[in-house]
């Protein structure tokens, strides 16, 4: 990974701002939906499922420590479960 960004770094500095200009146009959504998306995110995070999956969530880390963590993917399916 190192020599993939020091050989990036050596390119051109316009080139590459170009490149991830029209990276940006073809894969970002436009700041409307980002703002839409934020603020349904924003909103989810008050409601009783989330709310009851948080505080299971809470149990297993108090249980479990860092493992959950590192294995968060398991622990959401676990919660998942619940619902």
């Amino acid at each position: 990974m190192d020599k993939l960004a020091a050989r990036i770094a050596s390119f051109d500095k316009v080139v590459v701002a170009a490149a991830k200009g029209q990276i940006n146009r073809a894969s970002l959504p436009p700041d409307a939906d980002l703002a839409a998306a934020y603020a349904e995110y924003s909103s989810s995070l008050a409601s009783p499922g989330f709310q009851a999956s948080f505080a299971r969530l809470g149990q297993h880390f108090a249980k479990d420590g860092l493992k959950v963590e590192l294995r968060l993917g398991e622990y959401l399916g676990i919660l998942g479960e619940h619902s």
